[in-house]
């Protein structure tokens, strides 16, 4: 797996353990292979605060933080310092987005700048994705991206806010759920089943060790049960490696009540 991560005219390269010297030699074989980059920045491995964001730093080139990229005929432009963003999962994306019926009716989840939300529209069309997002800098790309890639409004919705508050008063219930953030403390089943109805296709996403997702299956069916929901173990699959033997997970769920 390569060591940095391009995001259309920007790079971006892993700073833990390089010297200057080596990341501005990195930058330069970054130019050399990839001639549609303009600048070339570094981060660390960590993000911080509930919106994932990175310390991104300037190596070399144009001096610029808004990424303007492409993936499966979408456009999405993001200040890339304020919006966390994988191009990682383009493919993933993807796969999400061709399990979706033309009459299902979407909630994405965690909808950062609106990438999992446009691609599902774009390639399924779906009657329409709702995509819920707490940062408000994301929900102003978001935005921006739904005109980019000429969305109406109406059929792909944005919310701006905390799921925990929002959900009970401005979401209703849909075919698909998608949990597009996976590692945090709460595992906020509560609310994708509130916005679940019987026969509902749930996709969760996870990291674990590869000898502990299928505890993970079982307490999210045992936590629905204290919800008072029954949901059934459709599949799950990878869909990226974390660590040696930790990967993300996609896990499907079907409810059943």
């Amino acid at each position: 797996m390569a060591d940095y991560d391009i995001l259309g005219n920007i790079a971006v390269i892993k700073s833990e353990g390089k010297k200057k010297k080596q990341a501005m030699i990195e930058a330069d074989k970054i130019f050399s292979s990839h001639l549609g980059v303009r600048t070339v920045l570094s981060k660390d491995n960590k993000v911080s605060g509930r919106l994932r964001t990175i310390k991104a730093k300037h190596v070399k080139g144009e001096k610029n933080f808004i990424v303007d990229y492409i993936e499966n005929n979408c456009r999405f432009v993001f200040d890339i310092r304020k919006c966390y963003f994988s191009p990682r999962l383009s493919g993933e994306r993807k796969l999400i987005a061709e399990k979706i019926k033309s009459n299902d009716k979407v909630l994405v989840m965690f909808a950062g700048i609106g990438v999992y939300p446009i691609v599902i529209y774009k390639i399924a069309k779906p009657v329409q994705v709702l995509g819920a997002e707490i940062g408000r800098e994301c929900c102003k790309y978001f935005k921006k991206n739904l005109e980019l890639n000429k969305i109406p409004s109406d059929k792909v919705k944005i919310i701006q806010g905390d799921v925990k508050k929002k959900i009970k008063k401005d979401f209703g219930k849909f075919e698909v759920v998608v949990m597009a953030r996976p590692n945090l403390k709460d595992s906020f089943l509560e609310q994708g089943l509130y916005t679940s109805k019987k026969g509902t296709r749930l996709f969760y996403y996870a990291f674990s060790k590869n000898d502990k997702i299928d505890e993970v299956i079982r307490d999210l069916i045992k936590e629905a049960g204290r919800y008072k929901r029954n949901i059934k173990f459709i599949e799950k699959v990878t869909a990226g490696d974390i660590a040696p033997y930790k990967y993300r997970y996609r896990i499907e769920f079907k409810v059943l009540k």
